[in-house]
């Protein structure tokens, strides 16, 4: 997050002597224009130390200066702390407030809350003030410039299938579904159903910032985190706030994002409202592009509102969210569309000592795809297949948290409920419908879990996790088998300040992920690929350790780290059979997968203007030569590339001007397990800007894939392609200002 505040000087009369009084006035906002609340700005005149906040619209006021020669101290959380030095003959002063370095982060992620804890983890913050001054277009985009962050496909979310967007993390993966768990302000964001994630399904004008935490956390969160957490974390309504971001750009996009939230005599509510067309661009190369081709698209439709009352030691909050999104997938025959609705509800206050969290929700779903098959020439499709598939879910939670002098414990228990119905028609070679067929099941989990956190001195910092789980699934069909386990994530870590200068943090861990609805009992069909489902699948389960030494000088920071996992049963799309006319793969425990390698990060200021941001990921992600599957012996992991590369450099003009260019390059990796499919190598460039037309008006442009750059996002008989270059250009409003 970077934050500006512009300082304007009054000087009363026409000549001053040196200890008149002086006023100074100023305003304290980020480098999107959003105004910068509760920052803490001190001055420092002669002998003489002031300090004030700054109020709802970022702004301060010292009076009875008695000296020309000031200095100005500037400290707010998630920043940089920046001083200057300010002569009065100067008249107008913007000062950048720089994003804190990573470094010195501290993640409300570790907690599962809003209370903020301390983690020896690798984590990145990226704050409302980056993602806005991203050219991406959507929240996936803007967080693949993450070290170690993938998805299951290298496509966008605003054209790719939903099923495709599962997140890996350190090349964890293996099959579409996620292992890592992504969260919105503590709820899952992982579909109920297969674990891949709706991108959109967040207002992006509400979000405050996005913490990724790298390595297994199974010990707080259980399945879904052997990769990592994800958490979005939206604005919390400590004061009037209104935001808003209206934009529109090439190939038929265009967004409206609003959010406000207000606070009065303890009550609060918050409200966020989006909608987006989120453009038509072909998916499949030219050069095999055919007469049934057609333009991917997607729309969707989102919102939340939310309101509760804080008494003081307690509060209560409620929420209500929906979600609509329609595809059209790329041919005529082929769509898809989503509609969801979830209630929650939350009551926290002091018990014990500590601090009391209950959460509970509740919500339905319903999800709709249709299957095609394709000529050879793409000269024609036929429809195979429909399905419908609606599920309703519950979670309850619970969490206490105390601290003592050098100790933080964390406890809780947590409960979910998943019902899924797999509605089929299948249909012949002339087109007549065949059923409908039932299947599916329910899946019932609980589970305990406790973080003791412990501080012998201000420079170590140990904590000690665990989690037990039990998971049961029990499938519609009675012809399958009912699936149960109980398992232990433990997790140890530790952080080290050796000096001023360096830092070591380490981890060793084990986590679990157990088989989704959707591999267990949903089979699906891409083009000429067929994918089958297993009702047999076991959980997978995963050991590993990182280690990670931390550098920090007075203009840069950088963080290099190591890990090693292996993940046991990893459940894989295994190929059965290929010919050229059909592909038939099912999913499988392949036995191990081996994931390895080394992240370096580095962030440098070499003038308070500008922030330049580097990173490089090696990942070796293979099948053991144990795997029961022995032609995937020494194979690479589909989808896992090699090398990441990327750099961000950002600059910020005292005129309100703000400049962004991203590079991004990616190795070549496999689109499947055989490794028969290679995805050649790529690298992207985007760039941004944005001026401040008025005072909370800002004017912004950003455009994708600047050199349109043709890259491979699926090969797999069929070569597909990227997200093409775009053109956008909007307005963003804040207010108060």
């Amino acid at each position: 997050m970077r934050r500006d505040f512009a300082i304007f000087i009054v000087v009363a009369g026409m000549a001053v002597p040196v200890y008149a009084e002086l006023l100074l006035m100023g305003s304290v906002v980020d480098s999107s224009g959003a105004p910068v609340p509760e920052a803490v700005v001190t001055i420092s005149s002669g002998d003489t130390v002031s300090t004030l906040i700054t109020n709802s619209r970022g702004r301060f006021s010292f009076s009875k200066i008695q000296d020309i020669e000031l200095e100005v101290r500037v400290v707010a959380e998630g920043f940089a702390e920046v001083v200057r030095h300010v002569s009065i003959g100067t008249p107008l002063l913007r000062i950048v407030l720089q994003p804190a370095p990573f470094t010195d982060t501290v993640t409300v992620t570790a907690s599962r809350g809003e209370q903020r804890l301390a983690t020896a983890a690798s984590t990145v913050v990226l704050t409302s003030a980056e993602l806005l001054n991203s050219a991406a277009g959507a929240l996936d985009d803007r967080l693949r410039h993450t070290p170690g962050f993938s998805l299951f496909r290298r496509s966008s979310s605003r054209v790719a299938n939903p099923t495709t967007q599962g997140v890996t993390l350190r090349g964890v993966s293996g099959s579409g579904a996620s292992r890592t768990r992504v969260l919105v302000d503590g709820l899952p964001l992982n579909d109920v159903f297969g674990s891949w994630v709706y991108w959109n399904r967040v207002p992006l004008a509400s979000v405050e910032r996005v913490e990724v935490v790298r390595g297994a956390a199974g010990d707080l969160y259980g399945a879904d985190a052997l990769g990592g957490v994800i958490q979005v974390l939206t604005f919390q309504p400590s004061r009037t706030r209104v935001r808003a971001t209206i934009d529109g750009g090439s190939h038929e996009s265009s967004r409206i994002s609003t959010y406000a939230g207000i606070q009065h005599h303890g009550w609060h509510s918050t409200g966020a409202v989006e909608w987006g067309r989120n453009g038509r661009v072909f998916t499949i190369a030219p050069e095999v592009r055919g007469p049934i081709d057609r333009k991917a698209s997607s729309k969707h439709g989102t919102g939340f509102i939310a309101g509760g009352y804080n008494a003081g030691l307690w509060r209560a909050s409620a929420r209500f969210s929906l979600y609509n999104e329609v595809r059209g997938n790329g041919t005529p025959l082929q769509v898809n569309d989503t509609e969801w609705k979830q209630l929650s509800g939350e009551v926290a206050g002091s018990v014990g000592g500590g601090a009391l969290q209950v959460r509970l929700s509740r919500g339905q779903q319903s999800y709709y795809q249709t299957f095609t098959a394709v000529s050879s020439n793409r000269m024609s499709e036929r429809l195979v297949r429909k399905q419908t598939i609606p599920s309703t879910f519950s979670n309850i939670s619970t969490q206490w948290t105390r601290g003592w002098d050098s100790y933080v414990l964390l406890t809780g228990i947590e409960a979910t409920y998943t019902q899924s119905t797999i509605k089929r028609t299948s249909y012949t070679w002339s087109g007549v419908p065949i059923g409908p067929f039932f299947s599916g099941g329910t899946e019932t989990s609980g589970s305990g879990f406790v973080r003791l956190g412990f501080s012998p001195s201000k420079d170590v910092t140990l904590m000690f996790g665990t989690r037990a789980d039990f998971w049961k699934s029990n499938p519609r069909d009675s012809t399958l088998s009912t699936h149960t386990s109980v398992f232990f994530s433990p997790r140890v870590s530790a952080a080290v300040r050796l000096t001023d200068l360096i830092g070591l943090q380490g981890s060793v861990y084990r986590s679990h992920r157990t088989p989704t609805l959707n591999e267990l009992h949903r089979g699906f069909r891409v083009g000429n690929v067929v994918t089958n489902p297993n009702s047999n699948l076991d959980p997978e389960h995963l050991d590993g350790f990182e280690a990670s030494v931390l550098f920090e000088a007075a203009r840069a920071s950088a963080r290099v780290t190591g890990f090693w996992n292996k993940l046991y049963g990893a459940i894989a799309n295994v190929t059965l059979t290929s010919t050229p006319s059909l592909i038939t793969r099912q999913r499988q425990n392949a036995d191990i997968v081996r994931a390895r390698g080394l992240e370096i990060e580095a962030d440098i200021r070499p003038h308070p203007r500008w922030t330049v941001g580097a990173l490089m990921v090696l990942t070796r992600s293979n099948f053991l030569h144990k795997a029961t599957q022995s032609v995937l012996t020494g194979n690479r992991v589909p989808q896992v590339p090699i090398y990441q590369l990327g750099t961000a450099i950002t600059y910020v003009d005292p005129r309100s001007f703000t400049g962004s260019v991203q590079i991004r390059f990616i190795s070549d990796q496999y689109d499947d397990d055989l490794n028969a499919f290679k995805l050649n190598s790529f690298s992207v460039v985007d760039v941004s800007g944005s001026q401040a037309l008025s005072r909370g008006v800002h004017l912004f442009t950003g455009v994708e894939n600047l050199f349109n750059k043709d890259y491979d996002v699926g090969r797999t008989r069929i070569r597909m392609i990227g997200w093409p270059r775009t053109f956008r250009v909007g307005l963003r409003i804040f207010f108060p200002q």
